[in-house]
């Protein structure tokens, strides 16, 4: 468990770097700045709806549930593509939505039960990070 939160934190650190640089761009500018989040911002929800995949064959999932959980795993990066597609000024608090909402998804799914009662906490603790990452360069985007 030691490694997955090790790793878990560390994968915030792009979410915490970013708009720091972002509000005092040093080496490059903002709007490469910006362009990198969104790719890491999109990347990571990806992974992280990856997670139902596993689920998915478990023996014990209904195929309802077989078919929520596939659905909600393509939802959230397709969703985050349209959404840098088509509004890219509406993309951090687009994304910040997905996140909460992925979430969400997973307590409603009863994936979160499955979790043990430590990664829970981190991932309660890494989702308000990115969402707060999010808001954050969503506001410092917009002065």
């Amino acid at each position: 468990m030691r490694l997955i939160k090790l790793l878990g934190y560390a994968g915030l650190i792009p979410f915490v770097v970013l708009p720091l640089l972002y509000a005092t761009p040093m080496w490059l500018s903002q709007a490469t700045i910006l362009a990198l989040y969104q790719l890491y911002s999109a990347l990571i929800l990806g992974f992280m709806a990856g997670v139902f995949w596993p689920v998915l064959h478990s023996n014990t999932a209904s195929q309802a549930k077989t078919e929520r959980l596939a659905l909600a795993a393509v939802a959230f990066p397709v969703l985050s593509f349209v959404a840098l597609f088509s509004a890219p000024e509406y993309f951090l608090p687009a994304q910040a939505c997905l996140f909460v909402l992925l979430r969400l998804t997973e307590y409603r799914l009863g994936l979160n039960r499955q979790y043990a009662g430590p990664y829970r906490s981190l991932r309660n603790q890494l989702t308000l990070v990115v969402l707060a990452s999010h808001v954050l360069l969503y506001f410092l985007a917009s002065v």
